[in-house]
């Protein structure tokens, strides 16, 4: 056995000695101890939940996230129609690619040359 096993098991112990020992001469004053404890228990959860949580980046970003993968993936599911059971109507159209509509083509001055000399 290791020292650290050794002392945990003699608080384990200890601890076991004291609650037994409360229990019997006075419980009025353990079962108060537990409800401090457990109220304290739940006072730092919150703390953690509320403050600690939101530093991290575990709060909105995270919700955010998974409502939009869970958005994109119902849209990907309705374009998606069940194939038909005849292999003739399977015909596959040709591919056409769009014309990109927001880029435009500025004129420059290729033809242009500048005669280095004059300026």
């Amino acid at each position: 056995m290791t020292i650290r096993t050794v002392i945990a098991y003699t608080l384990i112990g200890l601890a076991a000695i004291g609650l037994v020992s409360m229990l019997l001469y006075s419980p009025g004053a353990l079962v108060k101890q537990l409800i401090v404890l457990v109220i304290t228990a739940v006072v730092i959860y919150f703390i953690y939940r509320l403050v600690i949580r939101k530093r991290l980046g575990g709060g909105t970003e995270d919700k955010a996230f998974a409502k939009a993968a869970k958005q994109s993936k119902k849209r990907l599911q309705k374009k998606q129609k069940p194939s038909s059971s005849s292999p003739v109507s399977s015909k596959k159209k040709p591919f056409r690619r769009k014309s990109a509509s927001h880029l435009t083509v500025i004129e420059g001055k290729k033809g242009k040359r500048n005669n280095r000399a004059s300026s």
